[in-house]
């Protein structure tokens, strides 16, 4: 059985948009999908089948959710920042203040909205979450037949629930926590639910993560190279990007993409090593060294990166690393030294 398992992290979420797209639209078929914090919205939305609003939520996600006025985070972040706007920022802060936490009202109104609780019950994938009841640290793996009927979404809410929050009792007149407190990725729910083959998709969200307790689980792991940002800073722009990361990384993970910061279509060594077949040894060796590789495919790979990166060849595409070299000398991108020499040697047939 296949599973997929969603990583709590806040804003960095989106994320896993891009990747949950690219795992479906490449023949996985998850037969449950489970998540933590921010990660049981997202699952809890592919399992009632709607990724098109998944997409959407992620579009329109403000920092307005959280009480704290989004245009001020936008102005701060284009350098428009102003005296009046300092004055509001602090009103929004009092107001959190007074509330003795960020209030949740909003945020558990959005989960109402968009969450599908008698879908996700009818769905052919199961759903879980993690959540811990703060009544002795109790952590709750559950799986949606453990989860009372018309309590989704406040079991969802639970799981998100960080200690910056204003302080209510959710469910049952109990209080919880964020479920990375206790599992950050909830990969052994899924092994309790029979799941053998699983996916997981890291943000790099703060928590616990509980590893897996069947030695033969079969494990695939997509991660970002870099930092996603902030975990409560809900910006459009960011978010698009983010799931533009998470598309090509689940893509590299299940059609085995070379490169490194890049993304290239496949290739074996011998089509490398056709590549370089006409190169001075002594060259080859002076760059494997300069870059710190030590096969041939690695290091073509290595150089077409460096020179993309530094002419800001966007990172966020599929490319054919032939054609990319094709590119580099047709616009003369490469002007002088062994990098321009071990370019212009690059036989393309």
């Amino acid at each position: 059985m296949i599973g997929i398992a969603l990583e709590g992290g806040g804003a960095k979420g989106s994320y896993q948009v891009g990747a949950i797209i690219a795992l479906l639209n490449n023949g996985i078929k998850p037969h449950m999908v489970a998540g933590t914090s921010i990660g049981s919205v997202n699952a809890a939305l592919v399992v009632q089948g709607d990724i098109d609003v998944m997409v959407n939520v992620w579009l329109n996600s403000t920092t307005d959710l959280f009480g704290i006025d989004s245009n001020l985070i936008n102005k701060y972040k284009d350098h428009k920042f102003k005296y009046t706007d300092l004055k509001k920022s602090i009103s929004d802060i009092k107001e959190i203040l007074n509330n003795k936490g960020i209030d949740t009202t909003k945020i558990l109104h959005t989960l109402n909205e968009h969450i599908n609780e008698d879908k996700i019950r009818k769905s052919k994938i199961k759903y879980g979450l993690v959540t811990v009841k703060l009544k002795g640290l109790s952590p709750l793996e559950l799986s949606i037949d453990e989860i009372p009927k018309g309590k989704l979404s406040e079991y969802i809410l639970a799981s998100c629930y960080l200690p910056i929050f204003s302080f209510k009792k959710i469910i049952d007149d109990n209080y919880y926590l964020d479920g990375g407190f206790y599992n950050n990725l909830p990969i052994t729910l899924l092994e309790k639910n029979g799941c053998n083959k699983i996916y997981t998709i890291k943000v790099g969200g703060i928590g616990f993560s509980q590893k897996k307790t069947n030695q033969d689980t079969e494990i695939i792991e997509i991660k970002p190279k870099s930092s996603l940002g902030s975990i409560i800073i809900f910006n459009r722009d960011s978010n698009i990007r983010n799931m533009k990361t998470g598309y090509y990384d689940a893509l590299k993970a299940v059609k085995n993409l070379d490169g490194y910061s890049y993304y290239f279509y496949e290739k074996n060594n011998f089509y490398y090593n056709r590549m370089i077949r006409i190169i001075d040894k002594d060259i080859l060796n002076k760059l494997k060294s300069r870059f710190n590789v030590q096969s041939n495919k690695a290091l073509v790979i290595k150089v077409v990166e460096y020179l993309m990166k530094k002419n800001k060849i966007d990172n966020l595409e599929l490319y054919n690393i032939k054609k990319q070299i094709r590119y580099l000398k047709k616009h003369n991108l490469v002007t002088k030294g062994l990098l321009k020499e071990f370019i212009y040697s690059c036989k393309m047939f």
